[in-house]
């Protein structure tokens, strides 16, 4: 690589995949899960996960990722944009999406995710969630403050 001096220079990055988190509104709650991740310990997170290979978009991903982990069908789906969680480290991205009164139905985890706790938390928890660390993924933080100042 070539620094922004121009000089030769090595750069270590690590390549992953996209991914994507959800905001979740049902009845004036936003849905946040609690889960163990083996680099991480327990965190709150929004729900989401990777953008799959066979995933013609993010959208397809957020609607598998909130099925799977909450049971929540359909709703409004808003785009909030996406975001570089770790910039000097990849070049994944990580695609936020919002969406309001979803259905619910029996949520269908993956065997990685029988330790989730689905949460249910009015908006103001929500925020003093993230604020006090709680909610612990980046890129949840960043979606809820998205999501919450798109819906005043």
């Amino acid at each position: 690589m070539t620094t922004p001096d121009g000089r030769p220079g090595r750069y270590d990055w690590v390549e992953a995949p996209d991914s994507v988190r959800v905001a979740a509104f049902v009845d004036g709650h936003v849905l946040v899960i609690e889960q163990h991740h083996y680099l991480a310990g327990v965190t709150w997170q929004l729900p989401g996960g990777s953008v799959d290979p066979q995933d013609p978009d993010s959208e397809t991903a957020g609607r598998r990722e909130l099925a799977e982990e909450t049971g929540h069908h359909g709703g409004r789906w808003t785009d909030l944009g996406s975001l570089y969680p770790l910039p000097g480290l990849s070049p994944a991205r990580v695609h936020l999406w919002q969406v309001e009164e979803p259905d619910a139905k029996a949520p269908d985890p993956e065997p990685t995710e029988a330790d989730l706790i689905v949460r249910r938390l009015e908006p103001h928890e929500a925020v003093a969630a993230a604020l006090d660390g709680r909610v612990a993924c980046a890129p949840s933080v960043a979606l809820l403050l998205r999501s919450l100042s798109s819906l005043r």
